[in-house]
C-alpha cells in the first residue's frame, strides 16, 4: 500500500493548451497511455493561465498560436504567477517564435510531428529541470542575447571572477556545456556522469548564482565570458 502511494505521489501532471480539439485528443491519449496525468486542458491563453494558476501542473504543454493572449505572453505570465510550472512549447516549427517563447521563460519546445515517445519524454525531461532545446535553438538564444542584451544578470570581468570563484571545477565544466543548449544526458555522456549526479550538479550552481533556470545560466556564462 505505500508503494501504491509514492507512485501516485511521483505521477507527472500536466495541463495541456492548444486550441485544436483533434490535437488536444491525440496529445492527452499519449501522454495519458504514457503514464501521465492530464489533470486540464484548454484552448486558449487566457484559459491556460487561469487553469494552470488553479492547478499547478508540474508541466504545461503550450502551442503558441492560440485566440486571445498568444503563447508567449501567457508563457511570461505563468512565470510571475506559476514559476513552479514548467512550461514544455508545442509547435510545428523552430521558426515558430520559439526563441521568444523560450526567452519568456518557456522551458524547450518539441515539434507536433514527434513521436509520442519522443513527446513523453520531453515531458518527462521538463518536469526533472531538464531544458529540451536543439543546438540550433540554443544558438539562435545566445545570439539573441549578445544582440540585444536581453538582462538577466550584471555582467562584468569581475562577476566571471566571483563565478569561478563560487564553482567547483566540475560545476563549472558543466556550467560552461549549459550555453551550448546540451541537456542532461549529453553532459553526462560527455563528462562521465549519471544523469541523476548532473542534475543535482545543475541545482548547486543555481542555487550558488542566485539564478531560477539553465536558461539564466547560459545567458550568465555567455556574458561572463566563461561558455
Amino acid at each position: 500500500m505505500p508503494a501504491r502511494q509514492s507512485s501516485v505521489a511521483a505521477t507527472i501532471t500536466v495541463v495541456l493548451v492548444d486550441d485544436e480539439h483533434l490535437i488536444r485528443a491525440a496529445l492527452s491519449q499519449a501522454l495519458r497511455s504514457g503514464g501521465l496525468d492530464v489533470v486540464g486542458e484548454a484552448a486558449n491563453g487566457e484559459d491556460a493561465v487561469e487553469m494552470v494558476l488553479e492547478l499547478r501542473p508540474d508541466v504545461v504543454l503550450m502551442d503558441l498560436r492560440l485566440p486571445g493572449i498568444s503563447g508567449v505572453e501567457a508563457i511570461e505570465r505563468l512565470g510571475m504567477l506559476a514559476p513552479a510550472s514548467r512550461v514544455l512549447v508545442l509547435t510545428r516549427s523552430e521558426q515558430n517564435r520559439v526563441v521568444e517563447a523560450i526567452v519568456a521563460g518557456a522551458s524547450g519546445y518539441i515539434l507536433k510531428s514527434a513521436a509520442p515517445e519522443a513527446i513523453l519524454g520531453a515531458v518527462r525531461a521538463t518536469a526533472a529541470g531538464e531544458s529540451v532545446l536543439s543546438s540550433q535553438v540554443a544558438g539562435s538564444i545566445l545570439r539573441r542575447i549578445r544582440e540585444r542584451d536581453i538582462p538577466v544578470t550584471a555582467t562584468s570581468e569581475s562577476a566571471a571572477v566571483a563565478i569561478r570563484a563560487v564553482l567547483t571545477t566540475r560545476e563549472l565544466e558543466i556550467f560552461e556545456r549549459l550555453a551550448s543548449g546540451e541537456g542532461n544526458q549529453e553532459i553526462g555522456r560527455e563528462l562521465s556522469l549519471s544523469t541523476n549526479t548532473v542534475s543535482n550538479h545543475i541545482a548547486s550552481i543555481l542555487a550558488k548564482l542566485h539564478l531560477d533556470n539553465r536558461i539564466q545560466a547560459a545567458v550568465q556564462a555567455v556574458r561572463a565570458g566563461i561558455s
